[in-house]
This record gives C-alpha cells, sequence and structure tokens, in this order.
C-alpha cells in the first residue's frame, strides 16, 4: 500500500484512532509494531522476513559489541553485521547489474555468451533500512550510543512505518529517544499532521505525476529526438517531477508520524532555491547526505591528509551515493557529475569566494538558477534509461547537435509545465528562510483553510492514475 492509495487511507483509519485510545505506552508501541508489520507485509510477506533478520541480528550484534573488552571482538560483531546488512543488499540490488557486467567485459575480449536473468526482486526500502541498521551498529561500536535492550524498541525503530519504504534515513539515537517517552496524540499535532499529509500529497499526485511527468516522459522516450529546448525542457521538469514526488513523499511521512506524536527529521528544504551545489546537497535528501557524510566521507579522512585527498573522498562519496541509487552506469555517472560540481566550486570559492559581487542579491539569484541548470543537465542521467539515451540529451542541450529534431507542441501539458516551474522555483524561493513547517501558524486561519481546500480539491479532481513513487524504485 502506498501513501496515495485508498487501502492506506483505510488503514490508517483504523490503526490510528486504536493508537490514540490506548493508555499504556507499551500497548501503543506494540500496536504500531504491529501495524508496521501489516504495512510492509502487503507489498510481499516473504520480504517481511528479511527485514525481521536484518533487525533481531543487528540487535544481537549490537549487544555483542557493547558487552566486549577486548577490541578486535568488538571489530569483529561490527564487522560481521555490516557485512552481512551489505551483502544483502548487494545481492538483491546489485547481483544482476555485475552478471550483465561480466558477460559485457567477456563479449569485449571476444567471448560472447547468453544474458543471465537472475529473476531477483528488489525489497522495498532496503536501501533505506539497510544504511539505518549500519548506522545503528557503527554508532554502538563507536560508543555513540548505548545499544537498547528491548528488542520492541529496535524492531520499531526499523520497521516505523511512515519512513520505512523512502526516508528519512532515521538515526536511533534520535528515535530512542523517543520510544522512551510516552508520545502524546494532541488536537494541533493532528491537525498539522494531516495538513502536512494533504500538503505532501499535492505534491506527488497534482505536481510530480500531472503538471510534470507528461513533459519528461515524452522526452526521455528512448525513440524521441528531442531538440534543445525539448531536452532542457524534459531535464527541468524531471527535477521538478522527482522533487515533488520524493518530497511529496517526505513530507506526507514526516505528517503521519506527527498525528502519532513522532517527530522524523526534514528530508527537504527549498534545494532549488540554493546557491551552488553544496548548498543544495544540505537542502535535498538531507537524511542521506548526512549519513554519506558521516559514515562515507569522514571517515575517508576528510582534509586532514590534504586538499587532494579531499578532492577524491568527496568523488568517491558521491560516486557510491550514484551507485546506491541505482545499479546502473548512469545512475553512477550521475553521482560522478554532483562529486565533479562540488570539488569545482570548492575550487572556485578558493580561488574567487572572496568577490563582493557574490553578496548581490540579483547576482544570487542568477547564481541560484545556474545551479538548478547544473542539477537539471546531472539528472538527465538519473531520469535517462541508458547511458546512450543521457548521453544523446546532452549533447543536444549544449548545442553539439545538428539534426532535424522533434520539439514540444506547445499544447496543455507544456502550458501547465511551465506555470508549475515558474511557481515552483518561487515558492521554494520564499520559503527558503522559513524552517520546516513554522511559517504556517504565522498565516491567518482564512488562508490556510483555502489553501488545504484548493489542495484537497486538486487532489479529489485530479485523474485517477498515479505512478509509483520514484524511490520505491531504489
Amino acid at each position: 500500500m502506498t501513501f496515495d492509495s485508498l487501502t492506506f487511507a483505510l488503514f490508517l483509519a483504523i490503526v490510528f484512532p486504536v493508537y490514540a485510545l490506548l493508555r499504556s505506552w507499551p500497548a501503543r508501541k506494540n500496536v504500531l509494531l504491529f501495524a508496521s508489520c501489516v504495512f510492509y507485509g502487503s507489498w510481499n510477506p516473504l520480504f517481511l522476513l528479511l527485514l525481521a533478520f536484518t533487525t533481531v541480528f543487528d540487535w544481537w550484534a549490537a549487544q555483542r559489541i557493547h558487552a566486549a573488552v577486548d577490541v578486535r571482538k568488538r571489530r569483529m560483531w561490527m564487522g560481521a553485521s555490516v557485512v552481512a546488512s551489505l551483502a544483502l543488499l548487494g545481492y538483491f540490488k546489485y547481483a544482476q547489474f555485475f552478471a550483465n557486467a561480466v558477460i559485457e567485459w567477456f563479449a569485449l575480449a571476444g567471448i560472447t555468451y547468453k544474458p543471465i536473468d537472475l529473476g531477483i526482486v528488489l525489497p522495498l526500502g532496503i536501501s533505506f533500512y539497510t544504511f539505518e541498521s549500519i548506522s545503528y551498529i557503527v554508532d554502538v561500536y563507536k560508543k555513540r550510543i548505548e545499544p537498547t535492550k528491548s528488542l520492541r524498541d529496535y524492531a520499531l525503530f526499523m520497521t516505523f512505518f511512515p519512513h520505512l519504504v523512502a526516508g528519512p534515513i532515521m538515526r536511533f539515537g534520535d528515535f530512542n529517544a523517543q520510544t522512551t517517552t510516552p508520545r502524546t496524540v494532541t488536537t494541533d499535532g493532528v491537525a498539522l499532521g494531516a495538513y502536512m499529509l494533504i500538503g505532501g500529497l499535492f505534491l506527488k499526485i497534482v505536481g510530480a505525476d500531472h503538471v510534470f511527468a507528461p513533459i519528461s516522459d515524452v522526452v526521455f522516450a528512448p525513440d524521441y529526438k528531442a531538440g534543445f529546448v525539448a531536452a532542457w525542457a524534459g531535464a527541468f521538469s524531471f527535477s521538478m517531477q522527482v522533487f515533488c514526488d520524493f518530497a511529496g513523499y517526505s513530507l506526507a511521512a514526516l505528517g503521519i508520524a506527527k498525528m502519532f506524536g513522532f517527530h522524523l527529521p526534514p528530508n527537504f528544504e527549498s534545494p532549488f532555491a540554493s546557491v551552488g551545489i553544496a548548498e543544495l546537497w544540505t537542502r535535498w535528501h538531507i537524511s542521506l547526505s548526512n549519513w554519506l557524510r558521516d559514515y562515507v566521507f569522514n571517515p575517508l579522512g576528510h582534509y586532514r591528509k590534504g586538499r587532494l585527498r579531499g578532492y577524491l573522498n568527496v568523488m568517491i562519496t558521491f560516486t557510491a551515493c550514484g551507485f546506491w541509487h541505482g545499479a546502473a552506469w548512469h545512475f553512477v555517472v550521475w553521482g560522478a557529475m554532483h562529486g565533479a560540481f562540488l570539488v569545482g566550486e570548492r575550487i572556485l570559492k578558493d580561488s574567487i569566494g572572496d568577490w563582493k559581487i557574490w553578496d548581490l542579491k540579483p547576482v544570487r539569484w542568477c547564481l541560484a538558477l545556474f545551479t538548478f541548470a547544473l542539477f537539471s543537465w546531472a539528472v538527465v542521467y538519473f531520469r535517462a534509461p541508458t547511458l546512450a539515451v543521457a548521453w544523446d540529451r546532452t549533447v543536444v542541450m549544449f548545442g553539439f547537435a545538428a539534426r532535424d529534431a522533434a520539439s514540444l507542441l506547445w499544447n496543455g501539458d507544456a502550458k501547465v509545465f511551465v506555470a508549475g516551474l515558474v511557481i515552483g522555483l518561487a515558492v521554494q524561493a520564499w520559503l527558503k528562510s522559513r524552517k520546516g513547517w513554522e511559517w504556517l501558524p504565522a498565516i491567518a486561519w482564512p488562508w490556510r483553510v483555502a489553501l488545504l481546500s484548493l489542495m484537497s480539491l486538486a487532489i479529489i479532481l485530479s485523474p485517477g492514475k498515479t505512478n509509483a513513487f520514484i524511490y520505491f524504485q531504489f
């Protein structure tokens, strides 16, 4: 079940009243744990067993790490847990990729093999809960936190249904502080949470699926011969589509958690109003960028071993980020491009970053648009079905293809896309200095009601067909 389905509406209508009416906090946690298992098991009950194995093994390994006095034993248990998690992720997500790669390498040597279909189905959310389990084990090993003795509390951390499938990526220390203290269901919390849920569904159903997807679906079709305008329109459209899709899921997750009295970390904070790729990654998929900083980049040595080593570490981190997103070369290129952008930006800042001109507001607006354009160029490699299609669109975007090319018709879809793009960027610019949803109570209640009514009406009147959340495939 997904947040935008009637099945989930029925699920929430049953689970929330039962949770809210119970007085006992342990009983409430039991309800949440059972509901989360039902939520995840509704896709494939067998994958629930896989999640259960990861949960129980990591909980047990953390106890062994904490109890061990010898450093080698602590390291052994930590390594066993991390290797087990990565092995499962590697098999389900990357086995087919490596099988195909080996066949391609043999083909280069003139040895031809028939393609192998391993028939592996990717468990939903495995990339996200694997990162959460690794962060828990590493934090216990580093003595940043103490392991919980409660298997139920750790299982609830791993399975908590609002964030289970596509994040935000939680840290156990943050979540455990909430499970050990009874949560309170309040009228304000429920009202704001429901508002955020509607806002998230609006971004997904209206923004991602019906404003931006029609353009990107056309432009990134393999047989479409894109012209210069169409190629950039497709890139801009998918940038907004993936934002509305993923930010919509994250906002809905935060809202649902808030209804139950829980706080999840924000995952998006107006990323397309950023000045520079470095700032964008502090506002885009925040929980992932923080995880990569703490568990990949910092362990590599940061800049302490020299500037060139620091640049290499950035490239390693973001290339790995691309590979985490998908088992295909075009995802690797997407990640490497962001690493190159960050390195180039750092070099420029060190060279000309003290110029006063960068502080002028019109210049910062232009830099923000340039940042969005860079992001959109890179996202071509995220969206395109193959590396060849991505390269074809890149060549066209930079004017290197002289050919008779199809162009987008100035029809209803194109007009809606342009209006959505302008409004979307303007809203993010307005929200940039307003953290979270702190701005909402400052708006007069008639305007809040009007906004909620418009979003709800747009959701109800939208065509029934919607796409799966983009990040479900990762």
